[in-house]
């Protein structure tokens, strides 16, 4: 094997293997390694035909991630792609696994393709801020049409080949012996001399010039994003695929590429991306045993079981519902009936769909309930002591102490796809391994902590709030606060969020001598949120409205202040960096990455932003850092940067440096 590639012929067909793993991605060394042995088959009289494969599980899966950073280097996949299609031989793909981004568009330049059974394909590059760079904008409309390969390059979702729509894409899809299959079909159309058929000459998509025009239209009508944003570069690129040459399309491409490859946006959104993906290495021991799900146990008869057996059920595995008194779980086991009822009337669930779910269901006693499952989840308090064999793997599902394993779910849990798997000070990496299983089979993604029980997400929203008060200290008006965050793209602004989730808990929280807690003192007054028609809004059928009695309140405590949205958004998540550099200093999370992760998928923080730690580093290390020293406010032990920030900025680092 020479860089990543597997050379191999068998009666005249050249086998050209990815082989680099986990996922094959198409780095520098493997792209030279492939476009040398093209050159190779191309150059052996005795070659007839040649079939691009991935070793292992999956045909190259993407491109390398390191090299948006670190700099691209030739050969360039676009260069790869266009010297697959203008091979002189028959050239096969044979795809099986994750076929996405630069995967995906290597198997497009090929002059046909074979799949096995349950073949994905995506184009994820504009959830990256990217576009595709190596030709699938101008060779997918032309193959598909504009519906299909706007609804692929814009959503970044997966297409299966074995059906549907995907099907057309591939000349035959096989249960067994893909490499045998593609071979053979490189040697058949060998055999009858048949040219080459280059998708770049290709118009299967684009003969209904009405529709092609229509789908380009009305994706463009329906646009919010910026003209230069990723989104609406694809809808340009899909339309010119139709109107120029080939070439003149790919240099189209090229260039919005490289637009957005340099824009912070697209670096946040990249970001983002690879966090998701870094956030599931857990670098467990070596030797710690995968976790096996089939069946868990679900304790307690409130709204988060319910939402936790919502949630295993949809991803097929088996749930023991049980509660201490049996009685108290019909209304929930009806609510979660109703669940899948509705999504049978909707149309996202068929009712045989529904039905093999709900038989997947049992439910009665705790103790029963426990016996023959893989996990015991405690969703409810007072199910701690429930009688369970031994060896039983516990975890705990609802807040506060964890001392071996805590499962903590962002809400709600059937809508959101985040979990932190807490390991507590007695938890063993094999009952962390268990809850990294669960999360993966309920397709979430797992973020590992250690702690007693404190959650990331929990942590940063501590924080926001905490710093948020402390504005209103300062005078900032708090509706002035929660425009700047909304202006600044968070939707999930700190007033109005404390508003609809109910002042009490915050109202516990500590805050330092000579600070204030804003939502005790509204709850003091009678204000206690949204469920009381007032906090620190007023609430009526039409929404949040602004208090004027809450700014009186306000200004009869301190004196107002005027101040600007990027002070106020720089503070506040300048507050939640310096918290997530403390829980990296206290050892609880790893990776400033998995920090970011839980921030957006947790929190909702835009993905165009990245994450709080990605932010600051956009903003100036140095630069935030002196903002919060300089702030003159009594809780100084909040605002003063950890001792690791100094470092970073000391050698020119950023929190997500490596």
């Amino acid at each position: 094997m020479a860089d990543g590639i597997h050379y191999s012929v068998e009666d005249g067909i050249a086998l050209l293997s990815v082989d680099n793993p986990p996922v094959n991605a198409l780095s520098r060394a493997v792209r030279a390694g492939m476009a040398a042995g093209l050159d190779r088959a191309e150059a052996d009289p005795a070659i007839r035909g040649i079939v691009l494969a991935g070793a292992g599980n999956t045909f190259p899966a993407g491109a390398d991630l390191a090299e948006y950073e670190t700099g691209m280097a030739r050969p360039f996949l676009r260069d790869l792609c266009n010297q697959v299609e203008a091979c002189t031989k028959p050239v096969v793909a044979a795809l099986h696994g994750t076929v996405y981004g630069g995967g995906f568009e290597l198997a497009l330049a090929t002059h046909h393709r074979v799949a096995r059974t349950g073949t994905r394909v995506s184009l994820p590059e504009v959830r990256m801020g990217l576009t595709p760079s190596a030709g699938a904008t101008q060779r997918l409309p032309r193959l598909v049409g504009a519906e299909l390969a706007l609804e692929l390059a814009l959503a970044g979702g997966i297409m299966t080949l074995d059906r549907g729509p995907g099907r057309q894409l591939v000349d035959d899809v096989v249960d067994a012996d893909l490499l045998g299959t593609a071979a053979a079909l490189a040697r058949s159309l060998a055999d009858a001399g048949t040219a080459p058929r280059q998708t770049r000459d290709r118009r299967d998509g684009m003969t209904d010039h009405a529709a092609f025009s229509a789908a380009i239209n009305a994706r463009r009508a329906a646009l919010s994003a910026a003209p230069d944003s990723a989104t609406s570069r694809v809808i340009d690129l899909i339309e010119a695929s139709a109107l120029l040459p080939f070439d003149a399309g790919l240099a189209m491409e090229e260039d919005a590429f490289q637009a957005c490859l340099a824009s912070d946006a697209a670096r946040a959104l990249r970001h983002a991306f690879t966090a998701e993906h870094l956030a599931r290495r857990f670098n467990l021991p070596k030797g710690t045993p995968a976790g096996v799900i089939n069946r868990i146990s679900v304790l307690g008869a409130g709204p988060l079981a319910m939402q936790i057996a919502v949630s295993a059920l949809n991803a097929g595995i088996g749930v023991n519902w049980g509660a201490r008194e049996p009685e108290k779980l019909t209304e929930g086991v009806n609510q979660l009936r109703e669940v899948f009822s509705t999504g049978v009337k909707g149309g996202g669930l068929s009712p045989a769909q529904s039905a093999a779910r709900l038989d997947l269901l049992s439910w009665g006693e705790s103790a029963e309930m426990i016996p023959g499952t893989d996990l015991v989840l405690h969703a409810a308090r007072g199910q701690g002591d429930v009688a369970a064999p031994p060896g039983t793997v516990r975890a705990v599902a609802m807040s506060g102490r964890v001392d071996r394993l805590g499962l903590r779910f962002a809400p709600p849990v059937f809508a959101t796809r985040l979990v932190e798997v807490v390991q507590g000070p007695e938890g063993t990496p094999a009952e962390v391994a268990l809850g990294l299983a669960l999360a993966e089979r309920m397709n979430k993604v797992a973020v590992h902590v250690r702690s007693q029980g404190a959650s990331i997400a929990g942590r940063l929203a501590a924080a926001l709030h905490r710093a948020a008060d402390a504005l209103v200290d300062l005078g900032a008006d708090p509706y002035a606060v929660d425009a700047a965050v909304e202006a600044w793209g968070w939707g999930r602004p700190p007033f109005r969020t404390r508003d609809m989730s109910g002042l009490e808990d915050l109202a516990r929280a500590p805050r330092a001598e000579g600070a204030e807690n804003w939502s005790a003192l509204m709850i003091e007054v009678g204000r206690r949120g949204w469920i009381s028609g007032k906090g620190f809004y007023d609430w009526a059928d039409g929404g949040a409205e602004r208090a004027t009695s809450v700014r009186r309140l306000l200004n009869g405590q301190r004196v107002a202040q005027d101040w600007s949205a990027d002070d106020i958004v720089e503070l506040l998540v300048g507050a939640m960096a310096n918290e997530g550099a403390r829980m990296l200093a206290e050892g609880m999370v790893r990776r400033p990455s998995d920090i970011d992760a839980v921030a957006i998928l947790a929190l909702d923080f835009p993905r165009l932003r990245g994450g709080p730690m990605m932010a600051v580093g956009l903003w100036g290390m140095l630069r935030i850092m002196k903002r919060l020293e300089r702030l003159t406010h009594p809780d100084r032990d909040f605002w003063t940067p950890v001792a690791s920030w100094g470092e970073h900025v000391k050698y020119g680092r950023t929190f997500l440096s490596r």
